[in-house]
């Protein structure tokens, strides 16, 4: 029996399996309501126990700070906390950009579509974004990500400025001016419902040029062991099997690489990545019971 995925799941197989195209996009690729919209977003937002880290509110291409907006009450001798969002409706009103994250967190629908393609990989647990933007006032310029990215456009519109793939990096990706994005490759408008596919390491910088656009971005995060992992493993079965006496600098290299091919590291790192992969998982499912009490609904007319 073969499987059934979410169109959105199966765009990003097929464009994930194109291993030589630095991005792929689709043209009405899914019905975008079905997932979120921008009353959805103001829903969100209307939580007040939002902290200030679920967001990022740009002005001018400045950052907010929320850390006067963010209060507290005791109550039996517990800190609740709020935002009061009287600054942050005045820049909305004002044209700001809003990033809300952790949105796989906070919505349901999104959060099952984000386990599928998390069963699609080998080790992730990916996080989703919601970006909303009004006329030039973008919440992030030229950059490039570390991870692949798939985006959603949800309303509005949204041009995008891609360039020419560069090395994959965790520094200096971002602001990137134009120069230090590199030769243009393509330049496009993503309409409701287009999807789009990035890899890592690929230089864009998107700009709203209508009166507002809203998009989701799926940030399909590596959750493989990293590599300050992988050398703590290293140096701890180096310390155990050390190069002879007064060996020169490059026999002490090449004995330590020695340990990196050998059969023990390699299924130490076999483990390690099945059982992140695993913490991955089981983490997920708990993430998916976050939301309503199902138990109260016998009590509910």
């Amino acid at each position: 029996m073969t499987f059934s995925f979410d169109p959105f799941t199966q765009f990003f197989l097929d464009a994930r399996s194109r291993t030589e195209d630095a991005f792929v996009r689709q043209e009405k690729g899914v019905e975008p309501s079905r997932f979120f919209s921008l009353a959805r977003l103001k829903e969100l937002l209307a939580n007040p126990l939002l902290s200030p880290d679920w967001l990022q509110v740009n002005v001018g291409g400045k950052a907010m700070s929320f850390e006067d907006d963010f209060l507290w009450k005791f109550v039996q001798k517990k800190k609740l906390c709020f935002i009061d969002k009287k600054k942050m409706d005045e820049a909305v009103s004002q044209g700001a950009s809003i990033v809300l994250e952790g949105l796989d967190i906070l919505d349901s629908g999104i959060h099952a579509l984000c386990a599928e393609i998390d069963s699609q990989l080998p080790c992730a647990l990916i996080n989703c974004e919601a970006f909303f933007s009004q006329k030039n006032n973008e919440a992030y310029y030229g950059h490039r990500d570390s991870d692949d990215v798939l985006v959603m456009q949800i309303e509005g519109q949204k041009r995008w400025r891609v360039h020419q793939p560069q090395q994959r990096r965790y520094r200096g990706n971002s602001p990137l001016t134009e120069q230090q994005m590199g030769p243009l490759m393509a330049e496009f408008v993503m309409n409701p419902g287009d999807v789009l596919f990035v890899r890592a390491g690929v230089p864009h910088r998107c700009i709203t040029e209508g009166p507002y656009s809203l998009h989701l971005s799926f940030d399909l995060c590596d959750r493989t062991p990293n590599i300050e992992q992988i050398t703590e493993a290293a140096n701890q079965l180096h310390a155990e099997s050390l190069a002879p006496m007064n060996a020169t600098a490059t026999e002490v290299v090449d004995h330590y690489i020695q340990h990196l091919k050998s059969e023990r590291f390699v299924k130490h790192l076999q483990t390690a990545s099945a059982s992140m992969k695993d913490q991955a998982t089981r983490f997920r499912q708990r993430m998916g019971r976050s939301g309503p009490i199902k138990a109260l609904d016998r009590f509910i007319q």
